[in-house]
């Protein structure tokens, strides 16, 4: 991975993503963009206009001003990091947020998200479930605001079919010291037989060489509620998935148990779509 991009309205979550980023960037050696999305019009030139109309500023003039403070704040935000390359990025668009943060083609996506209470314009649940949706390299959707991205408890939703999502948390994350919970989640529509799913889920720890790892298979009424239900339990500090990135009428439909994770887990998330 050679680029982070971090999505940023300049709030105190998004502010708290790029704190991981850097930690990240700097473990794994990569560069950071920060991108910060102007969709025009916004309701930010509507109350500038407001206030300074009168005057003789023009709408034009006051999305200018709007530009200029954002171009200050990003550089000074800047500032306060050292030892990583950081690139700042203000686009203007009329188009939709998210896919402005797709068209950069990042390694690895690191967003902060309030889930379903969101967080002013762009950082709301339904922005972070369609980052997820729509990417095609991994995202870190960032809950907490822990002082340093250090996992301690991991929560690894499996279905013992996928296991390249987990490969990419473990090049990607600081996940050195961190005590592995292997979870696959029965929700009664299938049938599971606990002693073979458990005996490989240990196969596949030793596949990937991980140590320090538990075991459970978790009755729950849906694959989603059963993670989240499990991860807050056990205090968990990140959720680690995969995600089919569903799109159209499949995903109407169907839905994605990761978005949906995503959206309502009070703790990080990191996705990677596998098909």
């Amino acid at each position: 991975m050679k680029k982070i991009l971090v999505p940023t309205d300049l709030s105190e979550i998004a502010n708290r993503a790029l704190d991981v980023a850097v930690e990240i960037a700097k473990k794994i050696n990569a560069k950071v963009e920060l991108l910060n999305v102007k969709v025009y019009p916004t309701a930010d030139v509507g109350a500038y206009y407001s206030l300074y109309g009168a005057s003789g500023v023009s709408i034009d003039d006051a999305w200018e001003d709007i530009l200029k403070a954002a171009k200050k704040e990003m550089k000074e935000l800047i500032s306060k990091y050292s030892g990583v390359q950081i690139k700042p990025l203000i686009e203007e668009t009329s188009e939709h947020f998210v896919e402005s943060v797709l068209e950069h083609k990042a390694d690895l996506i690191v967003m902060g998200s309030n889930g379903a209470e969101g967080f002013k314009e762009f950082f709301s649940g339904s922005n972070s479930e369609e980052v997820v949706r729509m990417a095609s390299c991994p995202v870190l959707v960032v809950k907490d605001s822990q002082d340093t991205f250090q996992p301690k408890k991991v929560v690894l939703g499996v279905d013992l079919v996928h296991e390249e999502f987990i490969k990419k948390a473990i090049e990607s994350l600081p996940l050195e010291n961190a005590e592995f919970h292997f979870l696959h989640v029965d929700d009664g529509n299938r049938k599971v037989d606990y002693r073979e799913t458990e005996a490989k889920m240990h196969k596949l720890a030793e596949k990937l060489g991980l140590q320090n790892c538990k075991y459970e298979i978790f009755n729950a009424n849906t694959i989603e509620y059963g993670i989240l239900e499990y991860a807050e339990t056990e205090h968990a500090d990140l959720i680690v998935m995969y995600t089919h990135g569903r799109t159209g009428i499949a995903h109407f439909f169907k839905g994605s148990i990761a978005e949906s994770v995503v959206n309502h887990s009070k703790t990080s998330v990191f996705t990677y779509v596998e098909n």
